[in-house]
């Protein structure tokens, strides 16, 4: 038995997603379930969205399931005797379950299922979705009933040389993950515009933001009239960016795996994608090896 943990926001979600599709093709004998406990006490982002949005039906793991692959109930099940006396029956029966984290794909590829196995992770690395991009944006298509109150900005990104350009801060300004997270200055935005001015002809930037308020004054250094700030799309309706940066002709990203998939879904012909070398305090990105991507 194979048990995968999902959590935090669409875009990692999405990469879990992709790492537990591995899953299924590698072991197909295998029992192959999702943990999807953690959005039951986590009210961080927007929750579990990857059936509102894409239709996904994973196979969820029971309480029972997730205890005998990691030795600890889900925090949904209420303590008290029960739980003691299920682990004392776990101590016993399930040994060999065994919890691992961002496993390699040649350790996915020879995990024993007859044993059981925990896994957690981000899975953000290229090496995991390279070589299945043209079916993972099949997958990934957001719901077109959906679309119609992005149509105006859609059309206006479609009728210039748009760029995206995604400026992440919110949760980053937390003194949970300031020390984690780089937030990437304007050095970083500047030589990634210079960047895109010669790549394309007339580029126009739309701006995507978690903070509205600071990218009106972070980016007076851009004219008003080669930028647009897109606001509107909050809370629930914050996929909407994704889909909207995905139409742009060329991304700006951010160390955020939500700009990240904004680039990978959007049609790669002729697109340009400048993505960051700082990404986490004390550690570079990985160079990425898709035509027409650019670390900077």
């Amino acid at each position: 038995m194979i048990i995968q943990q999902f959590n935090s926001g669409l875009g990692n979600q999405m990469f879990q997603y992709v790492f537990f599709r591995s899953l299924l093709k590698e072991h197909p004998e295998a029992r192959i379930r999702a943990d999807l406990t953690w959005f039951a006490w986590n009210d961080v982002h927007q929750g579990y969205e990857l059936k509102k949005l894409f239709g996904i039906k994973l196979p969820e793991a029971s309480a029972f399931e997730i205890a005998r692959a990691s030795g600890q109930f889900p925090m949904t099940v209420p303590a008290g005797r029960y739980i003691n006396r299920a682990l004392r029956i776990f101590d016993q029966k399930y040994i060999d379950s065994h919890c691992l984290d961002e496993i390699s794909l040649p350790e996915m590829k020879n995990l024993a299922p007859e044993k059981s196995f925990y896994l957690t992770g981000f899975y953000i690395s290229e090496r995991y979705y390279r070589d299945d991009l043209e079916e993972i944006r099949k997958v990934f298509a957001f719901p077109q009933d959906e679309l119609e109150s992005s149509s105006v900005m859609a059309h206006q990104i479609a009728s210039s040389e748009s760029v995206s350009l995604h400026v992440r801060r919110g949760d980053y300004l937390d003194p949970v993950y300031e020390a984690k997270f780089n937030l990437l200055g304007e050095e970083y935005y500047r030589a990634a515009v210079d960047r895109m001015r010669k790549l394309y002809e007339k580029p126009h930037f739309f701006i995507f933001s978690d903070d509205k308020e600071f990218i009106k004054e972070a980016f007076d250094w851009l004219g008003d009239d080669e930028k647009t700030i897109v606001s509107g799309n909050n809370g629930s309706d914050s996929w909407r960016d994704m889909y909207l940066m995905s139409r742009c002709r060329g991304n700006i990203l951010a160390n955020s795996t939500f700009s990240t998939w904004g680039a990978l879904l959007g049609d790669p012909k002729g697109r340009h994608v400048i993505y960051p070398k700082a990404y986490i305090s004390g550690e570079d990105s990985e160079v990425k090896t898709i035509p027409g991507w650019e670390r900077l």
